[in-house]
C-alpha cells in the first residue's frame, strides 16, 4: 500500500496538478504562439539590413522557444481531451498509455 509522501504518488500529484494548469490556461498557449510568430516576422526583416541581423537572430530565437512552448501546451491539451478529461481536472490516478 502507498502512502502519500511515497516519490511516486508525490511525482504523480504534481503531473496531475501540471497537467490542468496547463489545460485550464489553454489561451495561454495561443498568446505564447501569437507572440511567437509576431517575434518571427519581426526577426525575419531585420534580416533584410545588416545592422539589424543581431537583433533579427534574437527575435528569431525567441519566437522559436514561445512557439515551442505553446505546441508543447496545445499538445498537452489535445491529449488531456482525448482521455476525456475536462478542463481544471485534477485526479491521481495514472494514465493508461
Amino acid at each position: 500500500m502507498m502512502t502519500s509522501t511515497s516519490p511516486s504518488s508525490s511525482n504523480s500529484s504534481s503531473w496531475a496538478l501540471t497537467r490542468a494548469l496547463v489545460h485550464q490556461y489553454q489561451w495561454f498557449h495561443v498568446i505564447l504562439g501569437l507572440i511567437g510568430n509576431g517575434t518571427f516576422v519581426v526577426g525575419s526583416v531585420f534580416f533584410l539590413w545588416d545592422s539589424w541581423q543581431q537583433a533579427g537572430t534574437w527575435l528569431f530565437i525567441i519566437g522559436s522557444v514561445g512557439m515551442l512552448i505553446g505546441s508543447i501546451g496545445s499538445a498537452i491539451v489535445t491529449y488531456e481531451r482525448s482521455k476525456g478529461r475536462q478542463p481544471g481536472e485534477v485526479d491521481n490516478q495514472q494514465d493508461d498509455t
